[in-house]
């Protein structure tokens, strides 16, 4: 639906980004990015915006300690399942 973001996918797109190039033997290529980004967006709480002032909102709760852990620790999951089980040959 045009107008609606789902604030998490930036926060997995970031911790991917971040976590990713740590890991040089885990396959990075879009598609096995896309399968661990998926897979962490399915375990995670969805937090739609569709304003300016809603995203912001959304990004300073997502700033907390907290809320920053629980991001990284299920990107790291799915990192970890989805290198374990590829989608392509290695």
């Amino acid at each position: 639906m045009e107008g609606l973001k789902n604030m998490m996918e930036e926060a997995v797109e970031y911790q991917l980004n971040k976590i990713l190039p740590t890991m040089p033997n885990v396959c990075s290529c879009e598609k096995c990015r896309l399968d661990m980004a998926s897979f962490a967006l399915n375990r995670l709480t969805p937090q739609y915006v569709r304003t300016d002032t809603g995203a912001l909102f959304q990004k300073l709760n997502n700033s907390s300690q907290q809320a920053e852990v629980e991001v990284m620790t299920t990107v790291m999951n799915a990192i970890n399942i989805i290198s374990a089980h590829p989608k392509h040959d290695t």
